[in-house]
Protein backbone atom coordinates (compact mmCIF):
# COMPACT_ATOMS: atom_id res chain seq x y z
CA UNK A 1 0.00 0.00 0.00
CA UNK A 2 1.57 3.81 -0.70
CA UNK A 3 2.14 6.35 1.76
CA UNK A 4 0.44 9.22 1.96
CA UNK A 5 3.03 11.76 4.40
CA UNK A 6 1.38 14.52 6.21
CA UNK A 7 5.01 16.79 6.33
CA UNK A 8 8.43 15.69 4.76
CA UNK A 9 11.54 18.25 4.91
CA UNK A 10 13.53 18.74 1.65
CA UNK A 11 16.28 21.49 0.73
CA UNK A 12 15.32 24.70 -0.93
CA UNK A 13 18.20 24.70 -3.79
CA UNK A 14 17.70 25.52 -7.33
CA UNK A 15 20.03 23.44 -9.22
CA UNK A 16 20.07 24.38 -12.37
CA UNK A 17 20.39 27.93 -13.91
CA UNK A 18 17.43 30.23 -14.46
CA UNK A 19 16.98 31.84 -17.51
CA UNK A 20 17.59 35.55 -18.28
CA UNK A 21 14.29 36.55 -19.05
CA UNK A 22 12.80 34.64 -16.13
CA UNK A 23 13.38 34.41 -11.83
CA UNK A 24 12.87 31.02 -9.91
CA UNK A 25 9.35 32.36 -8.81
CA UNK A 26 7.40 30.84 -11.34
CA UNK A 27 9.34 27.19 -10.62
CA UNK A 28 10.08 24.66 -7.91
CA UNK A 29 13.16 23.42 -6.66
CA UNK A 30 14.80 20.06 -8.21
CA UNK A 31 14.41 18.13 -4.62
CA UNK A 32 10.45 18.17 -4.67
CA UNK A 33 9.96 16.50 -7.75
CA UNK A 34 12.52 14.05 -7.11
CA UNK A 35 11.20 12.59 -3.82
CA UNK A 36 7.36 12.39 -5.03
CA UNK A 37 9.02 10.97 -8.57
CA UNK A 38 10.75 8.35 -7.05
CA UNK A 39 7.69 7.28 -4.72
CA UNK A 40 5.34 7.54 -6.84
CA UNK A 41 6.75 6.20 -9.96
CA UNK A 42 9.72 3.81 -11.51
CA UNK A 43 12.27 3.90 -14.01
CA UNK A 44 11.29 3.79 -17.17
CA UNK A 45 7.88 5.35 -16.41
CA UNK A 46 6.47 8.24 -18.01
CA UNK A 47 6.08 11.56 -16.59
CA UNK A 48 3.86 14.63 -17.72
CA UNK A 49 3.45 18.27 -16.39
CA UNK A 50 0.41 20.31 -17.89
CA UNK A 51 2.34 23.39 -17.24
CA UNK A 52 5.86 22.60 -17.86
CA UNK A 53 7.33 26.60 -17.06
CA UNK A 54 11.23 25.88 -17.45
CA UNK A 55 10.98 22.27 -17.30
CA UNK A 56 12.31 20.92 -13.41
CA UNK A 57 9.95 18.11 -13.63
CA UNK A 58 11.13 16.98 -16.95
CA UNK A 59 14.92 17.40 -16.41
CA UNK A 60 14.43 15.50 -13.12
CA UNK A 61 12.71 13.02 -15.00
CA UNK A 62 15.35 11.97 -17.00
CA UNK A 63 17.86 12.59 -14.39
CA UNK A 64 15.94 9.65 -12.78
CA UNK A 65 15.22 7.18 -15.69
CA UNK A 66 11.85 8.33 -16.62
CA UNK A 67 10.32 9.56 -20.13
CA UNK A 68 9.43 13.40 -19.93
CA UNK A 69 6.19 14.51 -21.45
CA UNK A 70 4.40 18.43 -21.11
CA UNK A 71 3.26 20.97 -22.21
CA UNK A 72 4.07 24.83 -22.04
CA UNK A 73 2.32 27.53 -23.56
CA UNK A 74 4.66 30.61 -23.25
CA UNK A 75 6.93 30.21 -26.13
CA UNK A 76 10.72 31.90 -24.49
CA UNK A 77 10.37 29.22 -21.59
CA UNK A 78 9.33 26.16 -23.88
CA UNK A 79 12.62 26.62 -26.35
CA UNK A 80 14.48 27.17 -23.11
CA UNK A 81 13.41 24.13 -21.79
CA UNK A 82 12.95 22.01 -24.87
CA UNK A 83 16.39 22.71 -25.97
CA UNK A 84 18.23 21.34 -23.00
CA UNK A 85 16.23 17.71 -23.28
CA UNK A 86 17.22 15.08 -24.55
CA UNK A 87 13.86 13.93 -25.19
CA UNK A 88 12.93 17.43 -26.28
CA UNK A 89 10.25 16.36 -28.98
CA UNK A 90 7.96 14.99 -26.01
CA UNK A 91 7.43 18.79 -24.61
CA UNK A 92 4.75 20.46 -26.89
CA UNK A 93 4.53 24.26 -27.15
CA UNK A 94 0.45 24.43 -26.49
CA UNK A 95 -2.24 25.58 -24.75
CA UNK A 96 -2.69 22.81 -21.48
CA UNK A 97 -6.60 23.29 -22.65
CA UNK A 98 -5.87 21.36 -25.76
CA UNK A 99 -3.84 18.44 -24.65
CA UNK A 100 -6.07 16.07 -26.31
CA UNK A 101 -4.70 17.30 -29.66
CA UNK A 102 -1.46 15.79 -28.99
CA UNK A 103 -1.86 11.93 -29.30
CA UNK A 104 0.23 11.56 -25.67
CA UNK A 105 0.56 7.90 -24.29
CA UNK A 106 -1.03 7.21 -21.30
CA UNK A 107 1.14 8.37 -17.90
CA UNK A 108 2.58 7.03 -15.00
CA UNK A 109 3.07 9.91 -12.94
CA UNK A 110 1.74 13.35 -13.42
CA UNK A 111 3.67 16.56 -11.25
CA UNK A 112 3.24 19.86 -11.56
CA UNK A 113 2.78 23.28 -10.45
CA UNK A 114 -0.11 25.48 -12.21
CA UNK A 115 0.14 29.40 -13.30
CA UNK A 116 -1.49 31.04 -9.57
CA UNK A 117 -4.14 33.46 -9.86
CA UNK A 118 -5.61 35.49 -7.20
CA UNK A 119 -9.45 35.99 -6.38
CA UNK A 120 -9.56 39.73 -6.67
CA UNK A 121 -7.83 39.93 -9.67
CA UNK A 122 -9.29 39.81 -13.62
CA UNK A 123 -6.36 39.31 -15.45
CA UNK A 124 -6.48 35.03 -16.25
CA UNK A 125 -2.92 33.62 -16.52
CA UNK A 126 -4.69 30.51 -17.97
CA UNK A 127 -6.14 32.90 -21.29
CA UNK A 128 -3.46 35.15 -21.63
CA UNK A 129 -5.33 37.74 -19.88
CA UNK A 130 -8.40 37.85 -22.56
CA UNK A 131 -10.95 39.78 -21.24
CA UNK A 132 -13.30 37.59 -22.58
CA UNK A 133 -12.53 35.07 -19.56
CA UNK A 134 -11.59 37.68 -16.78
CA UNK A 135 -12.19 36.26 -13.31
CA UNK A 136 -11.45 33.52 -10.68
CA UNK A 137 -14.17 31.13 -11.27
CA UNK A 138 -13.38 31.06 -14.67
CA UNK A 139 -9.82 30.49 -13.87
CA UNK A 140 -10.90 27.39 -11.82
CA UNK A 141 -13.50 26.15 -14.26
CA UNK A 142 -10.64 26.21 -16.97
CA UNK A 143 -8.28 24.62 -14.51
CA UNK A 144 -11.13 21.46 -13.83
CA UNK A 145 -10.86 21.06 -17.65
CA UNK A 146 -7.54 20.74 -17.82
CA UNK A 147 -7.45 18.24 -15.27
CA UNK A 148 -9.74 16.20 -16.87
CA UNK A 149 -8.12 15.99 -19.84
CA UNK A 150 -4.71 15.38 -17.38
CA UNK A 151 -6.85 12.67 -16.15
CA UNK A 152 -7.76 10.91 -19.04
CA UNK A 153 -3.94 10.78 -19.80
CA UNK A 154 -3.14 8.93 -16.63
CA UNK A 155 -3.08 5.00 -16.26
CA UNK A 156 -5.11 3.59 -13.63
CA UNK A 157 -3.60 4.13 -9.98
CA UNK A 158 -1.04 6.68 -11.13
CA UNK A 159 -0.89 9.49 -8.80
CA UNK A 160 -0.82 12.97 -10.00
CA UNK A 161 1.16 15.64 -7.28
CA UNK A 162 0.16 19.17 -7.65
CA UNK A 163 2.35 21.43 -5.70
CA UNK A 164 0.13 25.07 -4.51
CA UNK A 165 0.33 27.65 -2.15
CA UNK A 166 -2.17 29.59 -0.77
CA UNK A 167 -1.76 33.73 -1.89
CA UNK A 168 -1.64 36.60 0.61
CA UNK A 169 -3.05 40.06 0.12
CA UNK A 170 -6.05 42.11 0.95
CA UNK A 171 -8.21 39.45 0.62
CA UNK A 172 -6.72 36.23 1.18
CA UNK A 173 -6.86 33.43 -1.57
CA UNK A 174 -7.51 29.78 -0.40
CA UNK A 175 -6.18 28.35 -3.68
CA UNK A 176 -5.00 25.05 -2.35
CA UNK A 177 -8.27 24.37 -1.03
CA UNK A 178 -9.82 25.72 -4.44
CA UNK A 179 -7.71 23.94 -6.64
CA UNK A 180 -8.42 21.09 -4.60
CA UNK A 181 -11.90 21.16 -4.55
CA UNK A 182 -11.64 21.56 -8.78
CA UNK A 183 -9.32 18.57 -9.24
CA UNK A 184 -11.09 16.42 -7.20
CA UNK A 185 -14.17 16.30 -9.77
CA UNK A 186 -11.61 14.31 -12.00
CA UNK A 187 -9.24 12.36 -9.96
CA UNK A 188 -9.85 10.64 -6.45
CA UNK A 189 -7.87 12.66 -3.29
CA UNK A 190 -4.94 10.46 -1.54
CA UNK A 191 -3.55 12.52 0.54
CA UNK A 192 -1.68 16.46 1.02
CA UNK A 193 1.73 17.13 1.90
CA UNK A 194 2.81 20.04 3.57
CA UNK A 195 6.83 20.38 2.35
CA UNK A 196 8.98 22.11 4.82
CA UNK A 197 11.80 23.82 3.56
CA UNK A 198 15.56 23.75 4.61
CA UNK A 199 16.91 27.56 4.43
CA UNK A 200 13.59 28.61 2.83
CA UNK A 201 13.45 32.19 1.88
CA UNK A 202 12.41 34.11 4.90
CA UNK A 203 8.26 34.72 3.42
CA UNK A 204 8.25 31.34 1.85
CA UNK A 205 9.26 28.43 4.59
CA UNK A 206 7.07 25.97 3.57
CA UNK A 207 4.44 24.95 0.28
CA UNK A 208 1.60 22.00 -0.20
CA UNK A 209 1.26 19.45 -2.56
CA UNK A 210 -1.81 17.99 -3.47
CA UNK A 211 -1.69 13.90 -3.96
CA UNK A 212 -4.40 11.86 -6.33
CA UNK A 213 -4.80 8.83 -8.02
CA UNK A 214 -6.67 8.16 -11.41
CA UNK A 215 -9.78 7.08 -10.23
Amino acid sequence: MRDYPVTVTLPYIFERPTPPFEGNDIRYPESLVRYFMQAYSKKGGRVFDPFAGLGTTLFVAEELGRKPFGMEADTNRHAWAAGQLENWANLMHGDAAKIDRYNFPKMDFCMTSPPYMPKTHKWNPLFAGNPKHAGYDKYLKQMGRIFALTAALMKPKAVVAVQADNLAGRIYTPLVADLQAVIAQHLTPVGETIVQWQKPKPDYPHTHVLLFNKK
